[in-house]
């Protein structure tokens, strides 16, 4: 198990909502997450860490899967005392947070899903993974920029398009490689019906990397879960419109807590 850099940061208000935990995508740090700390920060403890495999040191060795992802959010929660959170997730994140949520239900206040898919194809990911090893994860970067965001954001944004790319870049090709043969077998699928925290799915109309389809097969898996697509808005959403997708969030998991 790994939690490293596993943080609180406290609510600025007086009363908290309760600790809400931030769960990254693929190929990136915690700093996905500071467009949307500051508005969070109003109602919540926020969590965030870096998932295993991650960023340039401290890899793991032999390869991990989705149940070792799950297995490290809640050794975030046990390191920090904290016996109950509100889960959010991005991509990657999305599918490790609802797993957590269907196997341990009594852990998990509320969850918010956001650009994922419950079961990605399998092929894909472990060409990408082949690429990666032979080519260098900088031959990737304009292609993974290219999901992340519409040509209309990146136009008015290359500050934050090159941000991301070089969170990419800067991750160890190896640890990389494993986190996508990973991907290739998740499937959590069959953890929805078991999911019994309120949940809240947020996709993107202009998402190619994780479409429409996929965040509605996750609200018709989930009982209950509601459901928001957001116009003209890619993969990493957090990034193209952080305070709406904050809004939601704390929205949701203050009134699901």
């Amino acid at each position: 198990m790994t939690t490293r850099g596993a943080r609180l940061e406290p609510c600025a208000a007086q009363d908290s909502a309760g600790p809400l935990v931030l769960v990254n995508s693929l190929g990136t740090t915690s700093a996905m997450w500071d467009g949307l700390v500051p508005v969070l920060r109003g109602r919540f403890d926020v969590v965030r860490f870096e998932q295993r495999g991650y960023g340039a040191g401290d890899a793991p060795d032999g390869p991990f899967w989705l149940d070792d992802l799950v297995d490290d959010l809640v050794g975030v929660l046990d390191g920090l005392g904290l016996g109950r959170a509100h889960l959010a997730g991005v991509s990657l994140g999305g599918m490790v947070a609802a797993r957590a949520a269907a196997r341990h239900r009594h852990r998990v206040q509320s969850l918010t899903i956001i650009c994922s898919a419950p079961v990605l194809p399998r092929a894909s990911w472990l060409e990408r993974a082949e690429t990666v090893r032979g080519d260098g994860l900088a031959t990737m970067r304009d292609t993974v920029l290219g999901r992340w965001f519409t040509p209309s954001f990146a136009a008015a944004n290359p500050d934050v398009v090159t941000r991301y790319g070089d969170m990419l870049v800067a991750n160890d090709t190896e640890q990389y490689a494993r986190a996508c043969e990973m991907l290739a077998a998740a499937d959590v699928r069959g953890d929805l019906a078991d999911v019994a925290a309120p949940t809240l799915v947020i996709g993107g109309s202009a998402d190619i990397a994780t479409p429409p389809g996929d965040q509605e097969r996750y609200a018709a898996g989930i009982p209950g879960a509601r459901l928001l697509i957001l116009d003209e808005v890619a993969h990493m959403a957090t990034a193209a419109v952080p305070e709406r997708i904050a809004r939601e969030i704390a929205g949701h998991a203050a009134a699901g807590g």
